[in-house]
């Protein structure tokens, strides 16, 4: 394993000072923004899947609003510095043509900075 590498802290045994570390992965990215914008908007981050279609978005997330009623945007979860594959482009490609939100992230700190925008963009509808 690279030091570079971005790390996350397990739960450990703390009393004796110990604190397990691994690899930062996909889903871990996923749990925590999914978790953030239910906790902190109170947002849907629902899995998204579509039979017969592989290179959907992970996830739909539903924004409240007072206004319109919710507002949707999508989001690809990759492992760090990971991309999506050409079909997942191309997916991406056709419902942003439609006037959809589809972000990818590879990183918890700009996931939140997704969602808090994304709310931000849907308070003004």
């Amino acid at each position: 394993m690279l030091d570079d590498e971005p790390m996350i802290e397990l739960e450990g045994d703390r009393k004796k000072g110990k604190v397990e570390k691994r690899k930062l992965l996909e889903r871990d990215i996923e749990n925590a923004v999914c978790k953030y914008a239910r906790d902190r908007y109170g947002m849907k981050a629902e899995k998204f899947t579509s039979p017969g279609r592989r290179a959907v978005p992970d996830r739909l997330f539903t924004v409240p609003c007072r206004r319109q009623g919710g507002f949707l945007f999508f989001i690809e979860f990759k492992a760090p510095g990971k991309k999506p594959t050409e079909k997942q482009e191309r997916d991406h490609e056709e419902r942003r043509q439609m006037g959809c939100k589809v972000f990818v992230v590879d990183d918890i700190d700009r996931g939140k900075k997704i969602v808090d925008a994304m709310y931000a963009f849907a308070s003004e509808l």
